[in-house]
């Protein structure tokens, strides 16, 4: 499997909405379709797509805080079909070696989701940091996870894109 990820473009909309809709409700509440709608039409910050063989798969992006040393992850989703194949871990590594270019790199990158989805985030070095039962309006719970940017961090998930890069190229 070869995967592109790119910045997202207006014309990728209607695809982006399109694999939002294969996770709900399991992994998001029909009433996240107005943020997502929102951030589409006014991004905080870079929001990216997952490319496999021409068709949209996944998406994502991040906002840095203009008064804080700290990112916060966007979205963050793939097509139902493609769940287990990759792809979320590369676009979520993609997007912290995107922040880690930037001249002023945050320290710490913050995600909240659900607990089901908790265990990824876990897996790929995020510590949890806290616990809200009931912590959306839409009354599912929360759970807040961190990553520390460091160099170490940094300098690992180069080595992996690295790898990656490889494994394509043969």
């Amino acid at each position: 499997m070869t995967i592109r990820i790119r910045r997202y473009r207006d014309s990728d909309r209607k695809a982006v909405l399109a694999a939002f809709r294969t996770n709900v409700p399991d992994h998001f509440p029909p009433s996240e379709e107005a943020w997502l709608r929102s951030c589409l039409d006014e991004p905080d910050g870079p929001l990216f797509v997952v490319v496999r063989d021409g068709e949209l798969v996944g998406f994502g992006g991040y906002e840095l805080s203009a008064f804080y040393d700290l990112a916060t992850l966007v979205f963050g989703l793939v097509r139902a079909d493609c769940h287990g194949t990759g792809v979320g871990r590369a676009l979520l590594e993609y997007r912290l070696l995107h922040m880690a270019k930037r001249k002023l790199r945050p320290r710490w990158v913050t995600v909240d989701t659900h607990p089901h989805t908790a265990g990824f985030f876990r897996s790929c070095g995020f510590e949890e940091i806290a616990r809200w039962p009931g912590g959306y309006r839409s009354g599912r719970d929360r759970v807040d996870l961190r990553f520390e940017l460091s160099d170490a961090a940094v300098a690992a998930l180069r080595e992996r894109a690295d790898e990656g890069t490889e494994k394509r190229a043969d």
